[in-house]
């Protein structure tokens, strides 16, 4: 599975795509600014992105192929909503466990529909 992480600020990206890479060591993962995308973004094609709550849309080159978005908002706690599958969650106080159950559902999802 491939996984986007674009969560700013950088260090929260590093240690996001680090305890991926180390729960999920079959996983690419590739860590990228914010928006806008560049071509090593548009060609990685991920089934996952993890992103800023801000960056509402997807861009087009990725609208395709992403079965989970997980939207992190940062303030005195980290919360997230996670689309997958049809079906949005709101993730109060979010840890790496709710993100690695998204990591599941997409997993899930792509197994399902033949893509994984």
């Amino acid at each position: 599975m491939r996984i986007l992480v674009t969560v700013s600020p950088l260090m929260y990206r590093e240690a996001i795509a680090l305890s991926i890479h180390d729960r999920r060591p079959d996983s690419e993962v590739l860590l990228a600014p914010p928006w806008p995308m560049d071509v090593r973004t548009d060609r990685f094609g991920p089934h996952v992105l993890v992103h800023d709550a801000e960056e509402a849309g997807l861009p087009p080159a990725l609208a395709g192929g992403v079965a989970c978005r997980v939207r992190v908002r940062v303030a005195d706690r980290v919360d997230a909503t996670v689309e997958a599958g049809g079906t949005v969650t709101e993730v109060r106080d979010a840890d790496l466990e709710d993100l690695l159950g998204a990591l599941d559902e997409a997993e899930e999802l792509l197994t399902g529909r033949g893509d994984g």
